[in-house]
């Protein structure tokens, strides 16, 4: 019986990454200063808080492959980098932090920060591109913070339908 209700859970995080995925992906989507969220990277952060680390670790491959696929980055990058974000949230979350709305913010704004500078060196200073403090300051700053915007609401979504879910089991 348990083992159902962990499936139902899994099916709707995953139909809620797919969602929002199409959501950010659509052309006419709001920018803001010209940078484009990435809506699915909150919804790992509070997963992985709200599941286990091996959870994370799933969900944060899936997201990973979603936004290589997407955005014609390096395949398996965001993969690899998504996946430790998430398994190491889930274990921080198991072990060692309660988790509630302050400690979600925090592991999203850390970890959206994190995403957001690697990318940054990886993909722009790397290629030898011009101009980094530019690029940096209105290009990198602006998708973090349109990216780490909807954690609340997400985190919030997230624990109710968890809560409500893991009533029944």
């Amino acid at each position: 019986m348990q083992k159902k209700f962990r499936f139902f859970r899994y099916l709707a995080y995953t139909l809620e990454i797919l969602v929002l995925f199409i959501i950010q992906q659509t052309p006419d989507f709001p920018a803001l200063f010209g940078a484009r969220p990435f809506l699915i990277l909150p919804v790992l952060f509070s997963v992985a808080m709200l599941e286990d680390e091996f959870t994370g670790l799933g969900f944060g491959v899936f997201i990973g492959l979603l936004m290589d696929v997407s955005c014609g980055y390096v395949l398996g990058f965001h993969a690899i980098l998504l996946g430790v974000l998430g398994y190491f949230v889930g274990l921080l979350a198991v072990n060692l932090v309660k988790t509630n709305v302050l400690t979600v913010l925090l592991v999203s704004a850390v970890g959206t920060f994190i995403v957001g500078c690697l990318e940054f060196v990886f993909f722009y200073c790397l290629r030898k591109y011009g101009d980094i403090g530019y690029a940096f300051q209105y290009h990198y700053l602006p998708m973090m913070l349109y990216t780490f915007l909807p954690t609340p609401i997400l985190y919030f979504f997230n624990k109710a339908f968890a809560i409500a879910i893991r009533e029944r089991e």
